[in-house]
């Protein structure tokens, strides 16, 4: 049960981190999350280039799993006190997938495909690409077997934490 309620609690704050990021960055820059015709609308539009796109994407990302994985280990280490390869997988796994689930559901299914606020201009009659639930569900299923490579390797630091103190 207490895992649980640390996933829930890690899903918030992780949640909350990625909504500042967008909030602070604008949708241009958070693009690459959008199904491909609206990426593409937009490259067309002039909103954003491709190389925009990519490079926004591979810098956000690289935030975005740093920040995954730190709070992954700070639950982990500091609070369950737990330094193991097995410990730092286990919860790793059930934490990435719990965000990934608050994700698709509630932000992608609920917030991103029925409200105005993700919106980018010059896209506003784009309901059929904004209402893609298919698109956000593929990824929380990708995201089933790819966060194991994640949590591996958050399970590795975690071990080495451990072998240190």
């Amino acid at each position: 049960m207490k895992i649980l309620l640390e996933a829930v609690i890690y899903s918030l704050i992780y949640s909350v981190f990625m909504l500042i990021l967008f909030q602070k960055q604008g949708a241009k820059y958070q693009l690459y999350n959008y199904p491909p015709a609206i990426r593409k609308r937009a490259i067309e539009k002039g909103i954003i280039t491709q190389e925009e796109l990519n490079h926004n994407a591979k810098s956000n990302k690289t935030i975005g799993l740093i920040v995954m994985i730190v709070l992954s280990i700070l639950i982990t280490c500091v609070i369950n006190k737990q330094f193991t390869f097995f410990a730092g997988f286990i919860q790793s796994y059930i934490f990435f997938n719990a965000f990934s689930l608050v994700d698709s559901l509630i932000i992608d299914t609920i917030w991103f495909c029925h409200s105005k606020w993700w919106v980018i201009p010059g896209t506003e009659d784009m309901t059929d690409a904004y209402h893609d639930y298919a698109f956000h569900w593929k990824w929380f299923f990708i995201g089933l077997v790819s966060s194991a490579v994640l949590s591996a390797i958050t399970g590795g630091i975690i071990a080495l934490i451990g072998l240190a103190v």
